[in-house]
């Protein structure tokens, strides 16, 4: 079982909640998607948690931390990780998020160089090079997602974990857990604020100067064009690392999880 405390912060005014694994051992902070909450990392965590002092916070919105505002920006998650790192007193963590924390892993590497020694993306919401014009039957198949995860913050946990068997059967009952906890605790007014990148990844690869692994699944938002795209945009001397993982889709941990920890340990081998 994984041992870790947790805490808050308070960065402008609002909370942010943490779990950490502590210990004098480099600093390694994951960073959740939307509907999820730090603690979904659990698995994870318990892998590298031997080697990382491993931190998890819930991103406003998310978890414990604090609900969401009327000015809140997606940006301001960015901020919020920059001084978490900032009032831990940690240097050079490496970063590893999954969709939305995925975006914010490369926010902060594009807007603070120097802050990480290497980000990880899991399957970050990087659309296709020349986005194809959405039909009326896409954009219902969008808004019914949004508000089942809506509907499923308003039912039991017991309630929430069966509809987790139904929608996500290769899942590991830990996976399932962690994820029904988090889906009764994020804030339900999330899918009304912008909680994605403004920025494309085409501008913001080039602008990325630390080693960096992308994580991405033949069922996943990163096409192989874009993967590919986002190659050739690489700038920086540091490596840039993409792995593609079959037989699963956006939740590739969840689905893969082996084949998952083994890209990431192959690439921490390689820093």
């Amino acid at each position: 079982m994984l041992e870790y405390t947790q805490a808050d912060v308070n960065i402008a005014g609002i909370n942010t909640h943490y779990y950490r694994t502590g210990g004098d051992k480099p600093p390694f902070i994951l960073l959740h998607g939307a509907t999820d909450n730090g603690l979904c990392w659990t698995p994870v965590a318990e892998q590298i948690s031997g080697e990382y002092d491993v931190i998890m916070p819930d991103a406003q919105g998310h978890g414990l931390s604090d609900r969401l505002d009327p000015e809140f920006t997606y940006g301001r998650h960015t901020a919020q990780v920059v001084a978490l790192v900032q009032e831990l007193n940690i240097s050079k963590p490496v970063i590893m998020g999954h969709s939305m924390g995925a975006d914010t892993a490369v926010n902060i590497a594009v807007t603070h160089t120097s802050l990480p020694r290497a980000i990880i993306l899991e399957d970050p919401p990087w659309g296709p090079l020349e986005p194809p014009e959405l039909e009326n039957a896409e954009d219902n198949q969008v808004e019914d997602f949004r508000e089942a995860l809506i509907g499923l913050n308003k039912l039991t946990l017991e309630e929430i974990i069966e509809e987790g068997r139904k929608l996500n059967p290769l899942w590991s009952e830990e996976e399932r857990l962690c994820w029904a906890k988090a889906k009764q605790q994020f804030d339900p007014t999330l899918f009304s604020k912008p909680i994605i990148n403004l920025r494309s990844y085409e501008e913001l690869v080039p602008g990325l100067k630390c080693p960096t692994l992308l994580i991405t699944a033949d069922e996943g938002i990163v096409s192989e064009a874009t993967a590919k795209h986002a190659a050739e945009l690489w700038k920086s001397e540091k490596p840039f690392r993409w792995v593609r993982i079959k037989g699963a889709g956006h939740n590739i941990r969840r689905e893969q999880f082996e084949a998952y920890c083994q890209a990431v340990t192959d690439f921490l081998q390689e820093l």
